[in-house]
């Protein structure tokens, strides 16, 4: 058996979920001042700005496969925790879960095996390069198409930064569910043409594996509750390792700023739905980035929702 197999059965013993979960964070102090609106030519003037920085979020933190659409998880997903005590291992669970479930995902039954791996490691280089080396296949499944590539599993392996993580997706057919990509040699199994448009296609793409490495050293004192959430959207949606998102209310500054939010933020809940929202089918990349531009775009009057649940103390 595999290392990371190995500790994926492990996880799936050690931290059953039963579908329970707390409430997810907000960020409450995150507010969006309704756009100026024209009465006589009933024009929103405030909907350009707020549409112009969607985009550019969307841009900067989207980390499809080359040539790909962003994948999401399909259906069910299974937690686990590693390398932490079983009361922080089952908070952190039981966020990540909680915002699968918002998204109207299922949380997978007592002994599932996990397809989220989350794991602390006091050298998180080491670790990554073990679990690299030990399944190859797993990190790259196909010379493309389910990942970012060799030169970004490099740095996966060797990065500075105090979370890593490494998404595989999977084009699968839209009517069947069957993966349509030639696997580590295997042929690909005939996709169904449905239909010919210029709108939809027959394929989607499916998150079918995450890890997530804590480098624990480089953590530092921050909130597990705010750790928890970041761990959450980097599990529910691949984002770019390097993408800079200094300039957007979002838990991905978590680790670069004075004042780092308390949890999940506004917009990133809002990413989140959109991206879940969007269809799945559609023929390219950027018609997909458009529709989730347009859902934290319309997302933007939402009110505002409960504050972050308190963390376990140690």
């Amino acid at each position: 058996m595999t290392l990371i197999a190995s500790l994926m059965a492990a996880l799936a013993v050690a931290f059953p979920q039963d579908g329970r979960a707390p409430p997810p964070a907000q960020d409450p102090g995150v507010r969006v001042e309704e756009p100026a609106v024209e009465l006589g030519a009933v024009e929103v003037t405030g909907q350009r700005p707020v549409q112009d920085r969607a985009a550019t979020f969307v841009e900067q933190v989207a980390a499809a496969p080359r040539g790909r659409g962003l994948g999401r998880w399909d259906s069910a997903i299974c937690v686990g925790a590693a390398n932490m005590s079983a009361r922080y291992a089952q908070f952190m669970i039981d966020r990540v879960s909680a915002v699968a479930l918002e998204l109207g995902l299922e949380i997978g039954a007592p002994g599932c095996r996990p397809n989220i791996m989350i794991a602390a490691a006091a050298d998180a280089d080491d670790l990554a390069v073990a679990l690299v080396r030990d399944d190859p296949n797993g990190f790259r499944p196909a010379l493309n198409q389910t990942d970012l590539g060799s030169r970004a599993l490099e740095l996966f392996q060797t990065t500075d930064a105090p979370v890593r993580w490494w998404h595989v997706s999977l084009p699968v057919s839209v009517d069947t569910g069957d993966v349509a990509i030639r696997l580590n040699g295997e042929e690909a199994p005939a996709v169904r043409v449905r239909d010919v448009s210029r709108l939809r296609a027959n394929v989607r793409d499916d998150l079918v594996r995450v890890v997530i490495i804590l480098d624990t050293p480089r953590i530092g004192r921050i909130s597990y509750g705010a750790l928890s959430d970041y761990v959450a959207l980097v599990a529910l949606a691949q984002i770019e390792p390097s993408a800079d998102t200094s300039a957007w209310p979002s838990i991905l500054n978590l680790f670069n700023s004075a004042e780092p939010p308390a949890g999940l933020t506004a917009w990133d809940r809002d990413y989140l739905q959109s991206l879940y929202a969007a269809r799945r089918d559609r023929a390219r990349p950027t018609q997909q980035a458009r529709e989730i531009v347009s859902g934290m775009v319309d997302a933007q009057t939402r009110q505002p929702e409960p504050e972050p649940e308190a963390a376990p103390t140690p």
